[in-house]
């Protein structure tokens, strides 16, 4: 290891720390992103903390990162706002959130409106299901703790640093009914970290980040699909239907151009070029006549060639369905 790499490998972990200081000590209490996603996450975490790679702490970094940068943006723009408010429950104070953005219209203002920020490696056509139950707990507290006039909106501003784009998921209100249910998920988080019961388990996008997910008895067996995932398949699956009716119109049009350039052709006219070459015929080694004439020479040119993960998506009837 080199001596760079050693230096980041303390200093990375130290200033993560120093950026979620604010945060305080979470094994104490359940906060927004504890709801919003797996109980069993969150009271193992509680009950056993332990440190991230240095991969997982570049992730958090970044969304640190983007914060500080738009909350420059918003300051340089005129916009009055809060960051990092800390809202608890008036009568559970375990249950709390840290609001990333808290804009106010003035200051007299009785409408506030709440920006959930998430940084991305390429922005979803919605937002997922934990983000949006993250934010209807910070505006269901929020208004726990304000006069009952007080208007209170909320959005998912998502950003991806990497190509440079942004999407705001906008106009959510609050919900007592989605709220109290939270809160009782909430609760019940509260009580498997001291553990009062155990915990129960939700499966979703994040479950490859886990560190808990060795054990996980909804990982034990083949498991019902979250929603996230299942929508991400069905969207795969449609895609993977456009590509073959795009591939085959392609074909169609190209068949159509070549017949027309009946060989080597260029033209252009009204911004299209066309260009028409020929490929000389080439020689390619026969792997399997080598390895049936040659087994000898096979095996001193041949190399390991590394193993890949295989995702394999597909219509599936369920056995009852079928007889059915």
């Amino acid at each position: 290891m080199s001596k760079l790499a050693a230096f980041l490998g303390r200093a990375i972990p130290t200033h993560q720390q120093k950026q979620s200081s604010h945060l305080g000590d979470r094994t104490g209490y359940v906060g927004a992103s504890d709801i919003a996603g797996c109980p069993r996450k969150a009271a193992l975490s509680k009950q056993n903390p332990t440190g991230h790679n240095i991969k997982t702490l570049l992730r958090f970094s970044r969304g640190h990162a983007a914060q500080a940068m738009y909350a420059d943006f918003f300051r340089t723009g005129g916009a009055l706002f809060e960051e990092e408010v800390e809202v608890r429950h008036p009568a559970i104070p375990e249950i709390r959130c840290h609001i990333d953005f808290l804009f106010y219209a003035n200051r007299q203002t009785k409408r506030l409106h709440i920006v959930e920020m998430k940084s991305t490696a390429g922005i979803p056509d919605e937002p997922y299901a934990s983000w949006v139950d993250q934010l209807h707990v910070q505006m269901g507290l929020l208004q726990l703790t304000l006069d009952p006039s007080v208007e209170i909106g909320g959005s998912i501003l998502v950003v991806d640093l990497n190509a440079g784009t942004y999407h705001e998921f906008n106009s959510y209100t609050p919900n007592r009914l989605v709220f109290d249910q939270l809160v009782e998920k909430g609760k019940h988080i509260l009580a498997a970290a001291r553990g009062e019961c155990a915990p129960r388990t939700e499966p979703g996008i994040l479950c490859g980040y886990c560190p808990f997910r060795t054990g996980c008895p909804s990982h034990a067996v083949a498991l019902d699909l979250p929603r996230e995932i299942l929508d991400a398949g069905r969207k795969y699956l449609e895609l993977i239907e456009q590509k073959k009716a795009l591939e085959t119109r392609l074909d169609v049009l190209k068949n159509d151009i070549l017949t027309f350039a009946d060989g080597t052709f260029k033209g252009a006219s009204d911004g299209i070029l066309i260009n028409v070459t020929s490929v000389a015929e080439s020689v390619m080694i026969d792997s399997s006549k080598l390895k049936r004439n040659y087994p000898d020479i096979y095996d001193q040119v041949t190399k390991p060639k590394a193993g890949f993960v295989k995702l394999e998506i597909k219509p599936f009837m369920p056995p009852v369905a079928q007889a059915a």
